[in-house]
């Protein structure tokens, strides 16, 4: 079934706003400097993502691209298959590494593996990336109500959960 069908995103694109709905200067700051920005230089060509998962719009790619950019990510951890986008752009990028989920920067979390414990290891001012939040609603109800969830971002796509404490715990939805 298409995703224009699904009537959880008809309900993402009723809560969901832009840049201009969003109070908080860091969720502010990530929608205009990092998921609206769209320089020609640093987008991957279509070329090279070709052979990668066709669960994703090329859209999707280059946001995770813009997201190892922004946060000037250095190390991933989580588990992915090997023609996902995430794996193309490790390979692609040569200062990532992938870590255990202690040290990363980043934990990504597929559809395939849902686990709460990854999101118990997030380390203070880290990201934590879920893919595709609405295949699995209690999953995703239980990220955002965790202890580490501080501050939630609903891209109905991606998930993104940061560990920021300095930060009221709060929940946005973006459309992209």
């Amino acid at each position: 079934m298409s995703v224009l069908f699904k009537k959880s995103y008809w309900l993402f694109l009723l809560k969901s706003t832009n840049e201009h709905g969003v109070h908080s200067p860091f969720v502010y700051d990530l929608v205009t400097l990092c998921f609206y920005r769209k320089k020609k230089a640093n987008l991957i060509s279509e070329q090279s993502y070709k052979n990668t998962s066709k669960l994703f719009k090329s859209s999707h790619v280059q946001l995770l691209d813009r997201i190892i950019s922004y946060f000037k990510i250095t190390k991933i951890a989580g588990t992915y298959k090997t023609n996902h986008p995430l794996a193309h752009l490790i390979t692609i990028k040569k200062n990532i590494n992938i870590t255990n989920n202690v040290t990363a920067d980043l934990i990504f979390i597929s559809k395939n593996t849902y686990s709460i414990k990854q999101i118990d290891q997030l380390k203070p001012n880290a990201l934590a990336i879920i893919e595709l939040p609405y295949e699995n609603k209690d999953f995703w109800n239980t990220i955002k109500a965790h202890k580490n969830a501080h501050v939630v971002v609903n891209t109905y796509y991606f998930g993104f959960i940061f560990n920021r404490k300095q930060q009221a715990r709060e929940e946005f939805y973006i459309r992209l």
